[in-house]
């Protein structure tokens, strides 16, 4: 097998293993070693690559997913009226829970770009 993947497939790479392709099935699928991508993967720059590119292969699928959410969180809301408790404290938890879990990962992202905001201020005064 082939120690080198050719610049034009770097990207190709990237995509496969992003999209969830393991070592060994993205060396069999370009014909290199598992060592060559293990290489590849040691860099900084090609991991973060790859991880842009997840990154936006999740942002795609969770932006196709909004609509069916929105519906999902109709069906909760309705379910909190009926009349069987227990279909309604699970409804109820269930809103809680979620609503919960969504404001943190709302707020965490928040910080996150305010974090990155500032480092790049940051980096725009110093020579």
């Amino acid at each position: 097998m082939s120690h080198n993947v050719a610049p034009g497939k770097k990207s190709l790479l990237a995509w496969a293993l992003a999209s969830g392709k393991s070592i060994a099935q993205a060396a069999e699928q370009f014909g290199v070693s598992r060592r060559t991508v293990e290489r590849h993967l040691a860099r900084p720059d090609f991991r973060r690559r790859v991880a842009r590119l997840r990154g936006e292969l999740i942002g795609n699928a969770l932006g196709r997913m909004a609509e069916n959410m929105t519906r999902a969180a109709d069906t909760v809301n309705r379910l909190l009226d009926s009349d069987d408790p227990a279909v309604a404290l699970r409804a109820a938890r269930a809103l809680l829970s979620l609503g919960l879990r969504l404001r943190d990962s709302v707020e965490l992202t928040d910080r996150i770009q305010e974090l990155e905001d500032e480092v790049a201020r940051r980096q725009e005064i110093e020579p």
